[in-house]
Order: C-alpha cells, then structure tokens, then sequence
C-alpha cells in the first residue's frame, strides 16, 4: 500500500514539474535580440550615426546610441578601435556579451539617445505583460546619475523625433508621453550592478514598438521651467529649466571621482577630438542597457 501511494505522488510530483516547466518554457520573449547579442558587424567605435550595428534595433532618430560587444576583442584590427570604446566596452554585460549605451539627455542642450525595436508580435487590447530590462551606471565614465528611465509602448515609431531629427527633451517630451514601465521616481541608480527595471502592462492593443530612454517627469520644478522655456525661448529661460533639470532629475555620481584621473589618464592623451566634443557637451550621462523581455502573462 505505502509503494502504491509513494507511486501515486511521485506521478504527481512529475505531474506538476511538468506543468510549471512547459509554462516556464513555453514563456515567449517579443523582443527580438533583447540580450543584443546578435550584429551586422562587429562594433569597435562610438557611434556617430543614427545606424546601430545590433540586429533588431535602432535609433529613432539621429541621436546616436552605442553597441558594445566582446567580440572586438577577437578582430584583427584590435589597435583600431578608440580607446574611448574600449574604455566603455571593459564593463561585464549582465548576460552574454552584448549591451547598449544610452546618453540619456543632455544638462545644457536636452539632446537625448533613445534605442527602438519592433516587437516580435502585435500587443492584444486587455492582455498584460510582464515587462523587464536591465540598467546599469556606466560609473567610471558617468558625472551625473538619474532615476528617470523607463520603456514606452507605441503603435508607431515617430515618438521622439523623426528621422533626421535629434531627440530634444523640450522639442518632444510632453505629458503624454510617460514611460509604460519605468524606474521608481527619485530613486537614482547609482549602483555598480546591474538593476533590473520591471512592471506589469495592460495593452490597449496594437503596439508594435518599444522605446527605451528617458521620458516625461512630474517634477514641479521641471514642469515649470519646461512650461517656461518652451514659451518664450531665451538664454535665460533655457538655463533655468538646465538648472531644475540638474538640480531635481540628477545626482552627481558618487563614484566619479575615484575614475575622472583614472579616465584623463587613459582616454584624454588618445582622443584629444573626443574631448573637445565632450568638453562642448559640459558634462555625461551614460547608461548602460541589457537583457529586454516583453512576456505575455497566462490567463
């Protein structure tokens, strides 16, 4: 009697594993290369085109985001690449060996990269989604961190910017246009880790595209110097709203310091171009991105 019934729930015990894995496995991500471990070409610069050599993305418009991958370190032309890649390539990808970087908006002129893709399949009206993606700081390289990081639906890819147009947080952020997923207000990530931002989306139905970058903010401060800017647009009204954005939607780096020398040291005898442009730019917020799931959750 006790073989039959140790019988019976070592049946059923296999019974429900096999449940839970065929509904573990049977999960299916609609983002197509989220880990971006898939290029048309190995990349071995910074971008300086709207052009992103990882399959499945791209940039919607003409900022111009950055792929790094491990494989540079295997080409033959090793002595080519700008240290400045090489630079922000040494960071470990949370999987794989592939991962994006995100100059997610600019202190003085609102200029800002955003990376874009075509879901695998079309979004059903009513249906949820467990969304997630991973964000880390490049910290040896960055002088501000954020909090305000987040994904967007759409049903079509003129969301911030149009081709031939570089994104502009004052041209194009509007209060419509919120991330459908995104990091906690106020929590600023400045970890060395990887931090995974993640949510659950109810679908209105026929959203085709995901974005990922930086979107509409609350912030009191922000929204009245934005209001005022945009109205009358003027040098004293543009430095306004790039002190409320510095002062309300960024932190300085903790771990800056610790790198600036390590970084001048490294970088600025190599690419004396590269700082004139980022030195025009005043100062940096770079974001690194990895492992990008939609997954349709079971009824």
């Amino acid at each position: 009697m006790n073989k039959i019934l140790n019988n019976c729930r070592i049946q059923i015990l296999f019974i429900l594993i096999s449940i839970i894995s065929n509904n573990i496995f049977s999960q299916k991500n609609l983002i197509y290369n989220g880990s971006f471990e898939e290029y048309y070409s190995c990349p071995c610069n910074l971008n300086v085109v709207d052009t992103i050599p990882c399959i499945g993305w791209w940039s919607p418009n003409d900022a111009t985001p950055d792929y790094f991958n491990k494989c540079w370190i295997e080409l033959p032309h090793t002595n080519f690449c700008l240290y400045n890649y090489i630079y922000l390539a040494s960071y470990k990808p949370k999987t794989g060996n592939g991962y994006m970087g995100l100059a997610l908006i600019g202190e003085e002129n609102f200029w800002m990269e955003h990376i874009q893709s075509k879901l695998i399949d079309t979004l059903e009206a009513g249906k949820q989604y467990k969304v997630s993606f991973w964000v880390k700081l490049a910290y040896k390289y960055s002088d501000y961190a954020a909090y305000n990081i987040g994904l967007y639906f759409s049903k079509d890819t003129d969301i911030v910017g149009k081709k031939y147009n570089v994104s502009s947080y004052v041209r194009y952020m509007t209060p419509e246009l919120r991330a459908h997923i995104k990091n906690p207000d106020g929590n600023f990530i400045t970890d060395t880790n990887w931090v995974e931002i993640s949510g659950i989306y109810t679908a209105q139905g026929g959203e085709q595209y995901v974005t990922i970058g930086m979107f509409w903010d609350d912030t009191p401060a922000v929204v009245e110097a934005y209001e005022k800017y945009k109205n009358k647009n003027t040098r004293h009204n543009k430095k306004i709203l790039s002190k409320a954005i510095k002062k309300n939607l960024l932190v300085v780096n903790p771990y800056i310091k610790k790198y600036k020398k390590l970084e001048d040291e490294y970088i600025r005898p190599h690419s004396p171009y590269y700082y004139r442009y980022w030195d025009r730019e005043k100062k940096n917020l770079y974001y690194l991105i990895d492992d990008v799931s939609v997954i349709e959750l079971n009824e």
